[in-house]
């Protein structure tokens, strides 16, 4: 099967989006398929896709969100007539999937829309503009199948495109378990001061939705109650006035910055956690690091909202917390800091909870929906 992944993101630039993608097209060509990523030339960072084991095919960055858009559907549409896709799948409705609805019929093979959140957040400003929303919703109508992440992706693009919801099918994003099949019992020799098993690790971008602050004022309140240590692994704009905030709190002396990690040393600095902490505050489209976090044996203590609840059996696999509660947030990791029976527990838990997710399985579900949606068109072509 000849697939295009069409998207506005790709590798090199890292993200939940980039990183699905990638995965998706390792997988689909490992099965025996002939995957195509199409994605436009990303901006200040570059490009090594001849290091890729996929097609990675580039077209111009977009002018505008808005302006002249709709000229960008030649790269697609040439690329079909060179190659001759069987399917088509967008990452994204805007741009991707509207520019694939422009010429559906000129393609003539099912087109699937996976939404990864952030298009169908009922606050996202380019919904904001009514050009782009109606644009948004055409290319909803358009897809033969509208891929649900998570229950927010599911709920946001029914709530957008009501009339397609009946086409809306629920595949989440996996994880690949192979990169944590070999234990780490040692952490790398860049990350000093970490007490092996005996800290909590946060993964993501330092940006204000993932509540960071939140977790830090949560760690000063368990200081009564618990010797927790807090290991925070990635970077963003938020990073100076986080440090500052432990300064003000007096935790410096028990919060390490470790900045972006990626491979082996991210994956050391999970295995050797005692647990992981997911505190956003607003959304979150699906929950990757806790899929990470269970890979690698670690129970989660995340904020009970669509997106991190629907991974996490309270409990069994991790605790929920109300989001942006720094109190409750803060009996959480005393809880799991002090209780070994529970942590042990749900260790065991984490690692049986994660196997559906593993990205073969997935890919393998995303395939046999691509047949689904070819058997019609096959049986009326005979």
């Amino acid at each position: 099967m000849r697939i295009c992944l069409y998207t506005e993101t790709a590798l090199p630039k890292l993200g939940g989006q980039e990183l699905c993608i990638d995965a998706l097209a390792r997988q689909h060509l490992a099965l025996g398929h002939e995957p195509t990523v199409l994605a436009p030339y990303p901006r200040k960072l570059l490009v090594a896709d001849h290091l890729l084991p996929y097609r990675v095919e580039r077209h111009p960055r977009f002018y505008s969100t808005h302006l002249f858009v709709a000229w960008y559907r030649r790269y697609l549409l040439k690329l079909h007539q060179r190659l001759g896709f069987d399917i088509v799948h967008c990452h994204g409705i805007y741009p991707s999937m509207y520019l694939a609805s422009l010429v559906k019929d000129e393609l003539g093979v099912p087109i699937v829309v996976t939404s990864h959140g952030g298009d169908v957040y009922a606050d996202n400003v380019r919904l904001k503009k009514k050009v782009i929303e109606t644009r948004c919703v055409e290319s909803l109508r358009a897809a033969d199948a509208l891929i649900a992440i998570s229950r927010f992706t599911h709920d946001g693009l029914a709530r957008l495109c009501p009339e397609a919801a009946h086409r809306i099918i629920d595949i989440p994003n996996g994880v690949n378990l192979a990169e944590f099949d070999t234990p780490s019992t040692t952490l790398p020799q860049e990350i000093p001061n970490l007490p092996s098993g005996g800290y909590a690790v946060f993964l993501g971008r330092l940006k204000y939705r993932k509540g960071v602050d939140v977790l830090l004022h949560a760690l000063a309140r368990s200081a009564e109650t618990c010797d927790a240590t807090l290991a925070i692994v990635g970077d963003g704009e938020e990073r100076p006035y986080l440090e500052l905030l432990c300064d003000q709190l007096g935790i410096t002396d028990r919060v390490r910055f470790l900045g972006k990690l990626s491979g082996a040393a991210k994956n050391n600095v999970l295995q050797n956690a005692r647990f992981a902490v997911v505190p956003s505050r607003q959304w979150e489209a699906f929950g990757l690091v806790v899929l990470e976090s269970f890979a690698s044996g670690l129970p989660v203590i995340a904020s009970d909202m669509p997106g991190l609840a629907d991974l996490i059996q309270p409990n069994k696999t991790g605790l929920l917390v109300p989001p942006e509660d720094d109190e409750q947030l803060s009996n959480a990791l005393t809880r799991l800091f002090t209780n070994d029976a529970l942590v042990a527990r749900m260790r065991e838990q984490t690692k049986a909870a994660v196997r559906p997710y593993d990205w073969r399985l997935v890919a393998e579900r995303h395939l046999a929906l691509y047949a689904n949606l070819q058997s019609p068109r096959l049986a009326a072509a005979a």
